[in-house]
């Protein structure tokens, strides 16, 4: 009988107290934790032997959290990461989803929503390693070295900044991304009236053509003043 892999999870936290809390729901949810208390010591770490997971404050005292998850994603691309913030701000919120980050949590993380939030982040990245290049949502599905989506087999012609939006919402499948994030990942540059148009205008066709809908597993909706999010119904 197989042993099932034990999960790694870095532990970025420099609050000795809190990381202690944090590790004993982790550890408790059957996840083997590494606390590293600050940002040095943790590049070093992920240099040596990437984790799973990490878990990341946005404030170290040596190194910001930004810093530490735009390191990541140049070398370690696919790794998930949570990050905990004491920000309410939306501005803080998008910095470090802009920056790369997965997901994100107001600290004191409750517990059970904690231990769904990294389970969920564990969840997709199996899927992504299971079909590296693809991602599937409903009947759809999106070949990310083609760049293209399908659906029942056939392409959907979409444009590349369509293409763009589609891949980045589903990645963040059953999450807000703010519309702020979109642009900045698809347009490159701030939120100007004139783009932020062009961005409802790009969501239209999206809808439009690819025929988001329960009877075809997904739907893309608009959450005002927030973003959009894009659910999958496959499972319901």
């Amino acid at each position: 009988m197989s042993r099932q892999k034990v999960v790694l999870i870095y532990l970025i936290e420099d609050d000795e107290v809190q990381a202690r809390c944090y590790a004993a729901i982790l550890q408790h949810a059957g996840y083997s934790v590494r606390v590293l208390p600050d940002g040095e010591r943790a590049l070093r770490e992920i240099q040596r032997a990437a984790p799973d997971l990490i878990v990341l404050d946005r404030r170290l005292p040596d190194i910001d959290g930004l810093e530490i998850i735009a390191w990541v994603r140049e070398r370690c691309a696919p790794l998930p990461i949570l990050v905990l913030t004491n920000a309410v701000l939306e501005t803080d919120l998008v910095e470090a989803l802009e920056a790369g980050a997965d997901d994100y949590l107001i600290k004191p993380p409750r517990e059970r929503e904690f231990v769904a939030r990294v389970n969920a982040l564990r969840r997709r990245a199996s899927i992504s390693k299971q079909f590296e290049g693809t991602i599937e949502i409903g009947g759809y599905r999106i070949a990310t070295v083609e760049r293209a989506v399908y659906l029942a087999g056939e392409r959907i012609p979409l444009s590349p900044k369509e293409y763009e939006i589609v891949e980045l919402l589903a990645r963040h499948v059953g999450q807000v991304v703010p519309r702020k994030t979109i642009i900045s990942r698809v347009w490159g540059r701030a939120a100007e009236e004139e783009v932020s148009r062009s961005l409802d205008t790009h969501i239209y066709r999206i809808r439009r053509k690819m025929n988001l809908s329960r009877r075809n597993g997904a739907m893309l909706r608009v959450i005002y003043t927030h973003g959009f999010r894009l659910d999958d119904f496959s499972h319901v």
